[in-house]
């Protein structure tokens, strides 16, 4: 028989164990900024909402998904079935190798149709298609970081043009083929955009800003419209081949615990499961086994520590000080990969930092103009130290990129 103590035990167990499955359904989820593009995520950067509208904007039924590099996509798949396809790639970048760009030029050649949507592009397809990109970047700046589209159609054209938010490119084309390209779109007060490219039998269409296409500017206003008035240059009657190979994420797993832990209802009736499966080995096996002594483990005092300072932040939110830690690491990390001395910051700084970055200067001085007034300890927003993340997380990805 288990005993009053450890009855009370077992209900206070079970008792808190339902209070923390509360918590998690009322606690909201914070909102996940991450850039993915993926026809998976319905996070605000993900393109699921577009993928599941493809239906209705091709006649065809015929829509896959590519898991891997177009060389081996169009073998593995024969490459005679897809002289009239329309393939979809989406991402901050399109960089592919160039023995699969090669791949999809002899495609296009037969009649394919290619729709790229990226801010920046390898050497290779620049070189082949023969245009150039000029970086424009536009750091989040807040409520009034947004940008203005429009068609050179006529009939595809708005009258006021399409806003979005949160579009952090402005690049355009600062050099196209005019012999073999067609100009389809411009950004206000900025440049050309969106371009058709002849190759043989089909065409490159090619737009320079793939937030737009993002689940969160698909719902802004009558944004949408924009979405598919691109996608209606592709013929209606194809093939469909949706990339999600080159944006670098791992094909989810199809596993049974997946699928349960990717419902509601399901994870927490799993939860639950493995609660009782737990209580009867501790409870259960204590009316079984012999007395077995009792040897207390030695305390991870430094994990306890880590987890009472994650609390009290989370707690407090205490936006200043995590902007500062943020920021410090920021310092320490141009102090040892580019040996950038941090204890003065003036010109001479800035003029060091882009050149060792390969970055324009006014994206340093905006960052440091931001940081100085994490010297001054006035209050932090959250939007302050979102703004302030994003654009440390910027120039972060450009280094990686170009190392």
């Amino acid at each position: 028989m288990v005993n009053n103590k450890n009855k009370y035990l077992l209900w206070g167990i079970i008792a808190g164990f339902i209070l923390y499955l509360v918590i998690l359904v009322l606690n909201p989820k914070p909102v996940d900024w991450s850039l993915s593009f993926s026809k998976d995520d319905d996070i605000p950067y993900g393109n699921k909402i577009l993928f599941n509208e493809l239906e209705t904007v091709f006649d065809s039924s015929d829509i896959y998904t590519c898991h891997s590099p177009m060389y081996n996509y169009i073998d593995n798949n024969r490459f005679d079935e897809y002289d009239d396809a329309s393939f979809i790639f989406i991402n901050t970048g399109f960089t592919p190798a160039e023995i699969d760009f090669n791949k999809l030029l002899n495609c296009v050649k037969h009649g394919s149709n290619i729709f790229i949507v990226a801010s920046s592009f390898s050497k290779n397809v620049t070189d082949s298609l023969n245009f150039k990109v000029e970086s424009k970047i536009n750091i989040y700046t807040g409520k009034n970081d947004s940008i203005n589209l429009n068609f050179e159609n006529s009939k595809l054209k708005n009258e006021t043009g399409y806003t979005y938010r949160r579009a952090y490119s402005k690049n355009f084309f600062s050099k196209i083929d005019t012999a073999r390209s067609t100009i389809l779109g411009k950004i206000k007060d900025t440049g050309t955009n969106f371009i058709k490219v002849q190759y043989g039998e089909g065409h490159f269409f090619i737009n320079l800003n793939p937030f737009v296409f993002t689940n969160f500017n698909v719902l802004l206003d009558n944004n949408y419209e924009y979405v598919f008035k691109s996608l209606s240059y592709l013929p209606r009657n194809t093939k469909v081949i949706w990339d999600e190979y080159y944006k670098g994420k791992p094909r989810p797993s199809s596993s049974l615990v997946r699928y349960i832990l990717s419902q509601k209802a399901l994870k927490y009736a799993w939860y639950i499961l493995l609660f009782a499966i737990a209580s009867y080995l501790i409870f259960g096996a204590k009316r079984v086994q012999r007395r077995i002594p009792i040897v207390d483990p030695p305390k991870n005092t430094t994990l306890t520590f880590i987890e009472t300072i994650g609390r009290l932040y989370f707690r407090k939110k205490n936006h200043l000080d995590l902007a500062q830690k943020k920021f410090n690491y920021f310092l320490e990390f141009l102090r040892t990969k580019y040996f950038i001395n941090t204890s003065v910051i003036n010109d001479d700084f800035i003029k060091e930092t882009s050149v060792k970055l390969d970055l324009p200067e006014k994206i340093i001085k905006k960052l440091f103009s931001q940081a100085e007034r994490l010297k001054m300890n006035i209050s932090y927003t959250e939007e302050d130290l979102e703004q302030l993340s994003r654009n440390i997380e910027f120039i972060y990805q450009k280094c990686n990129k170009s190392n």
